[in-house]
């Protein structure tokens, strides 16, 4: 038998042993770095945004609230008032407690406060002031100038939001989401997301055979149109780069440049006037993308993400914008969804 230090030796080797085993893939990767391929899938975990509304749906179709006679009461005893033209809710200081049907498009006096629930039946033209605990739009949804959504928004058509909003929680719609200008937001999901109607001018995409050829110098090739740079890249204006990229510095892709695959930058990332990058954007810094840029996959940071009058996604691939802080001005385009976990909001 071994001595006692003989034992006790091998069993601490042992248990530095079993601890390392969860940290052998961050030793791999430090030794064979493979973080720069394509990130298409992120963004997809993200959750399904409008399960509130669906679930919210199956409820209002049970309780009977879609159909010709609403009931005064909801089967767990919670009170049901109406709003219309003929009999509309009183102007008053208070919340309202009930749950609230709109049985047609007259608008709510301005400054009201519904404290449960609102389902509408026809298109919702807001007035201003209006603080909403949770809609459901069977159509469209208008929202006035200075509206609240405190928990979540969902239009069955389209969804407008003036200026001055603040949407906590989630912001969704079948068809597209219009928000104006200092629009608060945490969450937001449509086929398209527009920033006013201010047109957007979409940067054409060229064959590859009209640019000039770019490949990073001393870039480390760790596969096929896969490099790996330590130092930060400037993508030349007019060029073409075929391929993805990772960067341990910051990416900028200048003016009327291409990228046909992934890039990520452990600095930041700004795509400018005019650029494509057909793939996914991912930094530690932030993200910035100019006027007339084009993104075709998701937009990801650990810090901020900021979209100029330019386009995310496109209308047969839906995309995501994931990061911390998020911002957008006019213009700025996204099909598919935009995740802010602390600070979304929409700028002039």
């Amino acid at each position: 038998m071994g001595s006692p230090t003989m034992t006790f030796a091998l069993l601490l080797l042992g248990l530095l042993v079993w601890m390392s085993i969860p940290l052998i893939p961050a030793f791999m990767e430090l030794l064979r770095p493979r973080d720069a391929a394509p990130l298409d899938a992120v963004g997809n975990d993200a959750g399904n945004l409008t399960y509130f509304a669906e679930s919210f749906t199956a409820r209002a179709t049970r309780e009977g609230l879609l159909g010709t006679m609403v009931p005064p009461r909801l089967s767990d005893g919670t009170a049901v008032r109406t709003h219309s033209v003929g009999q509309p809710l009183p102007v008053q200081r208070r919340a309202f407690d009930e749950f609230i049907v709109l049985m047609d498009s007259e608008p709510l006096p301005e400054g009201t406060e519904l404290a449960s629930e609102c389902l509408a039946r026809l298109t919702v033209r807001g007035s201003a002031s209006v603080t909403y605990r949770a809609l459901l739009g069977q159509r469209d949804v208008y929202l006035g100038a200075k509206s609240v959504v405190q928990r979540w928004v969902h239009a069955k058509g389209r969804l407008e939001v003036a200026d001055n909003s603040q949407l906590w929680g989630r912001a969704t719609a079948d068809r597209q989401i219009v928000l104006g200008t200092n629009v608060a937001f945490e969450r937001l999901e449509s086929d398209v997301i527009r920033v006013t109607d201010m047109e957007t001018a979409e940067a054409p995409v060229l064959p590859t055979g009209a640019y000039e050829r770019f490949v990073p110098k001393k870039a480390r090739e760790l596969g096929p149109a896969y490099w790996r740079v330590e130092d930060g890249v400037s993508i030349p204006a007019g060029s073409v780069l075929i391929g993805s990229l990772i960067a341990t510095g910051s990416i900028i892709v200048n003016d009327g440049a291409r990228i046909t695959g992934s890039i990520k930058a452990h600095g930041e990332v700004i795509v400018r006037n005019g650029a494509v990058v057909v793939g996914s954007v991912a930094a530690r810094d932030r993200v910035t993308i100019e006027r007339g840029a084009r993104v075709s996959g998701p937009v990801i940071s650990e810090t901020a993400v900021v979209v100029e009058a330019a386009v995310i996604g496109s209308s047969g691939k839906r995309t995501t914008i994931t990061a911390p802080i998020v911002r957008l001005l006019p213009g700025a385009t996204v099909y598919g969804a935009v995740m802010a976990a602390a600070d979304g909001l929409t700028v002039s």
